[in-house]
């Protein structure tokens, strides 16, 4: 069993807040956002087990080890599994790996059949910007695997990227709001396809795998019309989307808002 501690989406006024107070890791992007919102969601503690879901070359498992002494885990196969050259962006895994001794990487993706990673074990279970890259037909079970690796007492918090339901206009707003009103009639290949068309569609396919049912009063600020209208609601920084176009070649990117879900739970049995 879970209790919400905060489900919602990354504001204007939280990131000029962290930037004023001055708090690790924030710049004016979405990853600017979601890293001081980790690092100031708890209380670090020293020795506590931390388990981050697809850091790839991020510098968060260093600083949280670094600043509070915690038993850092990666779980994250940076695509040499599937030999998707895009998740080593001409950089070298094992040499990263190397050069931070003092974390533990497991080199796997999280809902593989089979893991080394140590079940009911971890404090904390966190991830930025990595499981919207899971395919919906896999989001269940990556749930459902993080819920089997958190202890109990333990905290699941995640920053998800979330494109807007309104970036295709008012045609594409009024279909995401449509599919997130009948996700409940839609055949499950149809949920996983288009499960990420609005926050709450999302996790209409997450929450259910690990027994978390979904109230309205809990979600009522993810709704469509909130997150595409609301001027507090923080949107990606366009000098990313160049990025993404130069970089990764993603030219549809031009056009696309991007904004940051929070979620984050406690496990109370």
């Amino acid at each position: 069993m879970y209790e919400i501690v905060e489900v919602s989406l990354a504001s204007v006024r939280r990131l000029y807040d962290y930037h004023i107070n001055n708090t690790y890791g924030a710049d004016f992007s979405i990853k600017g956002f979601d890293r001081p919102w980790l690092i100031s969601s708890r209380p670090w503690r020293k020795g506590e087990r931390v388990l981050d879901v697809g850091a790839a070359y991020s510098n968060i498992p260093a600083y949280l080890q670094q600043t509070y002494n915690c038993e850092i885990w990666v779980a994250d196969d940076f695509g040499l599994k599937s030999n998707e050259s895009f998740w080593t962006r001409d950089r070298s895994p094992h040499e990263h790996i190397a050069s931070h001794p003092e974390i533990k990487y497991v080199l796997e993706r999280l809902g593989d059949p089979v893991s080394s990673l140590p079940e009911n074990y971890f404090d904390v279970v966190y991830s930025l910007s990595a499981l919207e890259h899971v395919p919906g037909e896999l989001t269940p079970s990556v749930w459902s695997h993080m819920d089997r690796l958190l202890k109990p007492g333990g905290e699941l918090i995640h920053a998800i990227d979330m494109p807007f339901p309104s970036n295709f206009g008012v045609s594409g707003f009024l279909k995401a709001a449509g599919f997130e009103f009948l996700f409940p009639l839609l055949l499950g290949s149809k949920r996983e396809k288009y499960f990420r068309v609005t926050p709450r569609s999302y996790l209409k396919l997450a929450f259910p795998a690990i027994q978390l049912k979904l109230k309205h009063k809990d979600l009522a600020n993810l709704s469509p019309i909130n997150m595409s209208f609301n001027p507090d609601v923080l949107t990606e920084s366009y000098a990313h989307g160049l990025n993404r176009i130069r970089k990764d070649g993603v030219k549809s990117f031009r056009y696309q808002r991007e904004g940051s879900l929070l979620v984050h739970l406690k496990k109370v049995a």
